[in-house]
């Protein structure tokens, strides 16, 4: 798989055992690689439009404003369909200084 050429940028906030990740995809047919969280989550599209698997289970094409519901320990990724795509992710950390992401997946990109 080629590396986008506009890498997907992320902006991390943890407030009152709240995890929010918001993140900011450029171009259309960028994946967000798998993994998966140790809490259930709701991942809000906030911009654009994105494809989304969840355990290998296409789940379908989502339209901002939507809500995907994320079960915790559940491997997702997303694929933005259109350009300038907004995504949040939100779950609760309890008193965790950081959220726990479980087997992250390392994608073998090409330069």
């Amino acid at each position: 798989m080629k590396r986008a050429a506009n890498q997907p940028t992320g902006e991390l906030t943890l407030f009152a055992g709240i995890f929010c990740k918001v993140w900011r995809v450029a171009d259309a047919d960028t994946a967000l690689p798998q993994h998966s969280h140790e809490f259930p989550h709701l991942s809000l599209i906030v911009r654009g439009s994105v494809r989304v698997w969840c355990d290998a289970v296409e789940l379908g094409d989502f339209h901002a404003p939507a809500t995907v519901k994320i079960a915790a320990h559940a491997f997702h990724t997303f694929l933005t369909l259109t350009d300038d795509v907004c995504i949040a992710c939100i779950h609760a950390v309890g008193d965790a200084d950081e959220p726990a992401i479980n087997e992250p997946y390392a994608l073998a990109l090409e330069d």
